[in-house]
């Protein structure tokens, strides 16, 4: 009985790695299509360039797996402004000869990269000795 409720545990627990080491993965590719654009301009007068993506997770309670979850809730767009040039003959000026530059700062999204594989790899470290564990639990109900 106890050994039953120790693989429940550590089931729900790599649900929940899982699902941690997935939503990195989709904060990795938003900062990647970030990072994509950063430095663009717009390129037709009156548009605005590429405004850079701000993914935000939320948890939840899985009732199938009977795990805590994160998923991503939403993707939003950055409210910063965009960065203005001067460039009176650029066919993409406003009427103020300005040019709109991407909103996305590349130091930024390199950190926030960083912090989204580090906690990454703690999920998977997490995923790996919670494997380590269940693996023990077969050996001793082996022996």
């Amino acid at each position: 009985m106890a050994i039953d409720k120790a693989q429940s545990t550590l089931s729900r627990a790599l649900h929940t790695t899982i699902s941690g080491m997935i939503v990195q993965n989709k904060r990795m590719l938003i900062i990647a299509e970030n990072l994509a654009n950063a430095g663009v301009r717009n390129t037709v007068a009156g548009e605005l360039p590429y405004k850079r993506r701000i993914p935000s997770f939320k948890t939840f309670f899985d009732k199938r797996s009977k795990s805590q979850l994160v998923a991503l809730a939403k993707i939003e767009k950055d409210k910063s402004p965009f960065p203005k040039i001067f460039a009176p003959d650029d066919p993409a000026a406003d009427k103020d000869g300005f040019v709109y530059e991407s909103n996305v700062r590349a130091v930024l999204e390199m950190a926030d990269m960083r912090e989204a594989a580090r906690s990454h790899e703690g999920c998977l470290k997490a995923y790996e000795r919670i494997l380590s564990m269940l693996q023990n639990t077969i050996n001793l109900l082996k022996n």
